[in-house]
């Protein structure tokens, strides 16, 4: 079990038996009872913001060291234009292989797309189905719901029905890993980030930020579209230099599902594809 797992069992244990100690005893102090009650918050709200903690639920955010290989993730297209020029890309520098995270609302819409990284070797996850940004606040039976409708959208463009999820701004609460957990899905996070997904960030920052953690086994978060596709992202001027750190390191990269000896997890071992 995950440390941060541990502790949120701890921690929730001993606000049950501070409940307890008020309800049967004497109360403690005031200050004692807020200092835990702020605590708890904090610790609580770490869980969902930092998704690599594991505090809700199993998830694969890196591989193991040992086969040199990185998994590019994608996430908010498919986009006819942008998604294209990322898949050229790939191609052009050694048929390096990725993983898209897409939105079941832009399957929909430009199912040719998703139709053409698939046929390009590509695996494809899910990112939910409108990119709600209250994803986390979700009750489970609305996680299962999107992600099913999401797999829908993405199964009748290509015939593929994924089982990767990443939940829309990455963030997992207990409610998004239950209902990740009922739809019967994979959750996966990331161990490097260009943080790309922001009008005007620039590509020399996204290079920089990923370099730093472009290792064996790094599962790296970038977009190949803007959420609202009111923008361009800037992995598309950073990836070459990118695919370029691959090759000086001496990596490649596969699908999420293909990347070395994934982290092993319930999740993983019941369904890591």
């Amino acid at each position: 079990m995950p440390p941060a797992r541990i502790v949120l069992w701890v921690t929730s244990l001993g606000g049950i038996a501070l409940l307890a100690r008020t309800l049967f005893f004497d109360p403690p102090p005031f200050w004692l009872a807020i200092s835990a009650m702020i605590g708890y918050v904090a610790l609580a709200t770490a869980g969902v913001l930092i998704p690599q903690l594991e505090m809700y639920g199993d998830m694969l955010w890196r591989g193991t060291p040992g086969a040199r290989t990185v998994a590019l993730t994608f996430d908010d297209g498919p986009h006819p234009e942008t998604t294209r020029r990322v898949l050229e890309m790939l191609r052009a520098n050694g048929n390096q292989r990725a993983t898209f995270f897409v939105v079941g609302r832009k399957a929909r819409q430009y199912p040719d797309v998703v139709r053409e990284i698939h046929a390009a070797g590509h695996a494809i996850g899910l990112h939910g189905y409108e990119h709600d940004r209250l994803y986390a606040l979700k009750p489970p039976a609305y996680v299962q719901a999107d992600i099913e409708r999401t797999q829908s959208a993405i199964e009748d463009a290509c015939g593929v029905r994924p089982t990767l999820f990443r939940p829309p701004v990455g963030y997992v609460s207990s409610r998004t890993a239950v209902g990740a957990r009922s739809a019967g899905v994979t959750l996966v996070g990331w161990s490097a980030r260009g943080i790309d997904g922001f009008a005007g960030t620039s590509p020399e920052r996204v290079v920089r930020r990923v370099a730093a953690n472009l290792n064996d086994g790094a599962i790296v978060l970038l977009h190949d579209a803007a959420e609202r596709d009111d923008f361009e992202p800037a992995t598309l001027r950073a990836l070459p230099e990118i695919l370029a750190l691959l090759s000086e390191r001496g990596l490649s990269s596969v699908p999420v599902d293909e990347l070395g000896h994934l982290v092993e997890t319930p999740s993983s071992r019941r369904s890591p594809a």
